[in-house]
């Protein structure tokens, strides 16, 4: 068999009918797919109904193929991906309704009849009952809740004995565990200051040499004062001189004092 023919002939029957739907994927590859095989990719919608948008359908898939060597003697590579609304169970079960194809078609091209299968998957998911799209449900709660917060932002929250009892209890505690840190620091501070017995023993040694220094020395100007006061009980001025030199020892006086005799 012609594998290359036989790949060449089915793409161009496939861009005849998908056209523009058919794209030539640049992405990463999934793992374990020859980087040098072209790889395609089409996106999977429900039927449109009623002149409706696929676009506005919760549930869209995007299906990547690239042939194979020896395709289609062997399978394709084959990656159906979630775009909206779709789990990873979906994808799984949708998965399994491809490989089933793939082994019933083997030996002839098979990419369209892929196609078609998938899309007929996804139409009975639609058709089995509503479908939530995750994300359009997470966008939901989040504008939802934006919402909420707004309101509360614009008329304040009102004050009922119920949140006001969880405010108190709340304050309660800031305000008890801000007493025990600042106790705790008290504390720390304290045994910081606090001495030990011998550095106590040792400081009032020290006060008490100091002490008697003190009582014992004389200071410059008290051994001044202490100088003079010796020299003037001893008569003696500044100078050395005694009050003995003011005496008079004139002869005049002692011949007056025979005379007398």
């Amino acid at each position: 068999m012609d594998y290359q023919g036989e790949q060449d002939m089915e793409l161009e029957a496939l861009e005849a009918i998908l056209m523009d739907d058919l794209i030539e994927y640049e992405g990463n590859l999934p793992s374990g797919w020859i980087a040098a095989a072209k790889t395609y990719k089409v996106i999977i919608a429900p039927d449109e109904e009623d002149g409706a948008d696929s676009g506005d359908y919760p549930l869209k898939a995007e299906l990547l193929f690239a042939h194979t060597p020896k395709y289609p003697e062997e399978p394709p590579s084959l990656k159906l991906r979630s775009v909206t609304g779709l789990s990873d169970t979906d994808l799984a079960e949708a998965t399994a309704v491809l490989d089933e194809q793939v082994q019933a078609n083997l030996g002839m091209a098979m990419i369209y009849t892929l196609i078609g299968a998938a899309k007929e998957w996804l139409q009975g998911r639609v058709n089995s009952g509503p479908v939530v799209d995750p994300e359009v449900e997470r966008r939901k709660a989040q504008d939802a809740a934006e919402r909420k917060r707004a309101e509360a932002r614009a008329h304040g929250t009102p004050v009922t004995v119920a949140n006001f009892a969880a405010w108190k209890t709340r304050y309660d505690a800031e305000v008890a565990a801000a007493k025990a840190k600042a106790a705790e620091t008290l504390k720390d501070d304290e045994k910081a200051k606090r001495l030990s017995g011998k550095a106590w023993f040792m400081r009032q040694a020290a006060e008490g040499a100091a002490e008697d220094d003190e009582a014992g020395a004389l200071s410059e100007d008290d051994e001044e004062d202490f100088d003079a006061e010796e020299v003037v009980a001893a008569g003696i001025d500044e100078e050395g001189d005694s009050d003995l030199d003011d005496i008079d020892y004139e002869d005049d006086d002692d011949e007056g004092m025979l005379d007398e005799l």
